[in-house]
Order: structure tokens, then C-alpha cells, then sequence
């Protein structure tokens, strides 16, 4: 009979290590974010999921692989503008006064557009200037036929989004004609196809930007089911469903998600304006303050039934009333992001409003904690080997509170029992090893909002 370690696939150490390399170039890479929409998404099919985008309700995160393989991608760019200057064609990759990558804004600096590259000499059209967009296909399940069906069918019916992303470059570029290259990524099979500016298409994209981009109530789902395709593999699934951890699952708390805040569309603005009615005062939207109140539509599970200037009541299907806002006894943003909808009960708010207190994450058994912490990302601050009795921690545990401060996590399973402090440091004992042990977690993980 086979060892059933056999017949489990085992990702090589090494291959291991090299994913583990393009995640931590990934957090090195994180810089601010400009968190504006984008001509490259502006072609998908849920105008909710581009409105959480814009928000920056949600950050996506990338194993190892998928980060390689969007480089992948990268990485043909130049090697297609190489073979078109090979042939004959001018191609400018990128801007002659910036010395950077084409950047065509819109809607006050909060929609752009980077296309790869502008062409001159294209061999059926040498004489027209021309958008250049370049795609690699095959690299997953889903692709797999992606590459015949645009050859079969064209780039408008096989790859809509690509379509869509190309008229938006051509309109802001003010350009006739795009040249699109795809690559099948499994025989290096090459496919080409000048795509002629449609105007209609242009302003339909232009109007649905300007829509999400302005809306303040989350627009309407592109599927009636959370199980819909569409939605299966969506970033946003767990907000938008309400079938999170936690109550509102926003990876961060900032302006943008507050009924205060209102990006605005100048006609000059370059970078994407916003306002803040509470102060009247210009925003950096990425940042947050003490007054955050969440925009009704980020809440699935209840409905708004009535409001004030710093605090929205919402009503559950249950018919239990509840308030969000800041004072005693409401519901705040961080603990929406914290707690689970069913602990919002009228006997949880009754105690909150007795200690005038918040409901805070510690003492939830929180199964990601350890994975938190991988080796390659912390730093071992202190170890201690022999612990002794691992079924009496306590100790252990009230030193680490001393060193390191306030306890924001715990965790325990058969190999471990950890408890994280300040949101950075995490004091784990190896139970099957009389082993204890303290990691520093990286920082630039651990900010608050590390786009």
C-alpha cells in the first residue's frame, strides 16, 4: 500500500523559496497608493466589485506563484516592443517629458490609463499611429483556450475587458487605432489585431467611470448569487456577501469608506481630489480620523433606517435596531471590522453602554495568527529551549505582556499556543517540544494601511 505522504504533491523546498521571494518583494514594493480606477478594469462585468476597487475596500493579496506569473506578463513587454522596433515600427514605450510610462488621466485625476506603448509603422497600417497593447495567455485553467477564442473570435467577443481597455486608451490618447499582440504562453504562438476606435464604446466606458467614481451608494451586484462564476473567485466576495469573519470586512479603515468623504472632479486635477465635509477640508483619503462614519451600503446585513450627522441606525431582518457611530453604546467602525454580525445583539450594546467601552478582537481564536509570522518574514527576538511545563503557560505568557505589551491576538491548536502583542510581536510555545519562542513580524506588513 503507497504512503499517503506519497500521493500528496510536495512543493519542492526550493520552488518554495522562490514564492516566498516574490511576496516579500511584493510588501517591499507596497507604496502609497493612488487608489484610482483604472482603464485596465474599467472592462469588468460588476460595477460593485470596481466600486469596492476604488474604494480601496479591499486589498488583494497574491501567493508567490500568481506574483510570478503577473511578472511573466511584464517581462513580454519588452520583448515585443523589441521585435516591433526589429521590424521596422517606431515604438515609444515611454514618455518623452516625463521619462516614464504613458499616463492619460481622466474624471480629475481619478481614472487613468497606462498604455504599453505608442506605434508608428505598423505593417498594415504604417502610416497611423496606433495604441499598443501587449497580453500573455494560457497561464491558468481559465486561460487556457483564451488564446484561440480571441484568434477565432476577435478581442471585442473573446476578451471584452482587454477591448474595453484599449477604446479608453485610444479616446484619451486621441488616437484611431490600437495594435493588440497576445501571446499563448504554452507554444509562444503569437496573435495580432488592429482595433479601430469606436466612439460609442469610448463614451459608454467614460460614463460608467464617472458613475462608480462618484457614487456614494454601493452600486448593484452583477449576479443575484454568491456562487455565480463571477463571483467565486472575487476579491470582494466576503464583503459584498456579508459572508466574512466579521461584521464589515474592510481591509482597512480610511476616508474612503466614510460618509463624509467625496472624491471630487476637477477639470485640471491631475491626482484625484477629495473632501471631507465634517472639516471642509481637502483629504488625503487613504488616511482616516477619529469621526469615520461607513458608508450605509458597506453594511449587507442591515439597513440604514435612519441617521444623524455622526451616526446611521440600522435596522437587522431580525428587527434588532442598532447605531453606528462613535459615542457610548453605538457601534464604531473598528469594531464593525472586528466582530462578527452576531455578536451585535441588544445585550452586547447594553454592556458596551454600562462600561462605556468597545468591543475588541482579543480572546477570538484568530487560526491565521502562526501563518502571520512565517520565518522568512520575522525576526527571532528571543527563544527558549527546555521550556519545561507546557501545559501551564501562564507564566511565559505574563512576561511577554510585560516586554512587549497589550495583548491583540490569541491562538492555540495541538502543536501551538500563542499569543501576539501590539500587533507585532507574537510569543508562541511549541507544545509537542518544550520549545517557546518570540517573533517580530515584519512592520511593513503589520501597518495599518500599507498601500
Amino acid at each position: 500500500m503507497a504512503n499517503v505522504e506519497q500521493l500528496i504533491k510536495q512543493t519542492p523546498l526550493t520552488v518554495e523559496k522562490i514564492y516566498e521571494y516574490h511576496e516579500k518583494q511584493e510588501l517591499l514594493r507596497s507604496g502609497p497608493h493612488r487608489g484610482r480606477l483604472g482603464a485596465s478594469q474599467i472592462g469588468r462585468p460588476c460595477d460593485r466589485g470596481l466600486w469596492y476597487a476604488f474604494r480601496l475596500c479591499t486589498k488583494p493579496i497574491f501567493s508567490g506563484r500568481i506574483l510570478r506569473l503577473f511578472q511573466t506578463g511584464h517581462l513580454e513587454e519588452p520583448r515585443i516592443i523589441e521585435e516591433l522596433r526589429g521590424i521596422g515600427c517606431t515604438v515609444h514605450d515611454v514618455d518623452d517629458t516625463s521619462k516614464e510610462q504613458f499616463e492619460f488621466i481622466a474624471l480629475g485625476g481619478h481614472f487613468v490609463c497606462h498604455p504599453d506603448s505608442i506605434i508608428l509603422g505598423v505593417p498594415e497600417a504604417p502610416k497611423t499611429w496606433h495604441l499598443g497593447e501587449y497580453k500573455t495567455m494560457g497561464g491558468t485553467e481559465t486561460q487556457s483556450k483564451d488564446f484561440e477564442k480571441v484568434v477565432k473570435e476577435g478581442v471585442e467577443k473573446a476578451k471584452p475587458e482587454h477591448f474595453a481597455q484599449v477604446q479608453v486608451g485610444m479616446g484619451l490618447a486621441g488616437l484611431t487605432r490600437a495594435l493588440y499582440i497576445c501571446k499563448k504562453k504554452a507554444t509562444d504562438e503569437l496573435h495580432s489585431e488592429r482595433v479601430k476606435f469606436d466612439k460609442k464604446a469610448f463614451t459608454r466606458l467614460m460614463e460608467r467611470a464617472e458613475r462608480i467614481i462618484t457614487s456614494n451608494d454601493v452600486p448593484e451586484r452583477c449576479t443575484k448569487r454568491a456562487d455565480d462564476f463571477r463571483c467565486r473567485f472575487c476579491d470582494h466576495k466576503g464583503l459584498c456577501w456579508g459572508t466574512g469573519d466579521v461584521a464589515v470586512p474592510l481591509s482597512f479603515k480610511m476616508c474612503r469608506t466614510c460618509c463624509h468623504s467625496t472624491p471630487q472632479i476637477d477639470e485640471d486635477e491631475t491626482w484625484g481630489r477629495w473632501t471631507c465635509s465634517k472639516n471642509g477640508k481637502d483629504i488625503d483619503s487613504t488616511k482616516v480620523c477619529e469621526d469615520h462614519l461607513l458608508l450605509p451600503g458597506l453594511v449587507v446585513f442591515a439597513a440604514p433606517t435612519d441617521s444623524g450627522d455622526d451616526w446611521i441606525e440600522f435596522t437587522n431582518t431580525d428587527g434588532l435596531v442598532w447605531v453606528h457611530g462613535n459615542k457610548n453604546g453605538q457601534w464604531g467602525t473598528d469594531e464593525l471590522m472586528t466582530v462578527p454580525a452576531s455578536m451585535i445583539d441588544s445585550n452586547v450594546t447594553d454592556v458596551k453602554e454600562a462600561f462605556e467601552g468597545k468591543m475588541a478582537k482579543f480572546n477570538q481564536i484568530d487560526e491565521n495568527l502562526v501563518n502571520r509570522y512565517p520565518p522568512t518574514d520575522s525576526r527571532l527576538d528571543v527563544e527558549f529551549r527546555a521550556y519545561g511545563d507546557t501545559d501551564n503557560n501562564t507564566g511565559f505568557f505574563d512576561w511577554a505582556a510585560g516586554q512587549y505589551g497589550e495583548a491583540t491576538g490569541v491562538f492555540k491548536d495541538e502543536n501551538h499556543e500563542a499569543i501576539e502583542y501590539a500587533g507585532k510581536f507574537l510569543a508562541v510555545v511549541y507544545l509537542d517540544n518544550d520549545y517557546a519562542a518570540v517573533w517580530e513580524g515584519n512592520t511593513e506588513r503589520k501597518q495599518e494601511c500599507p498601500f
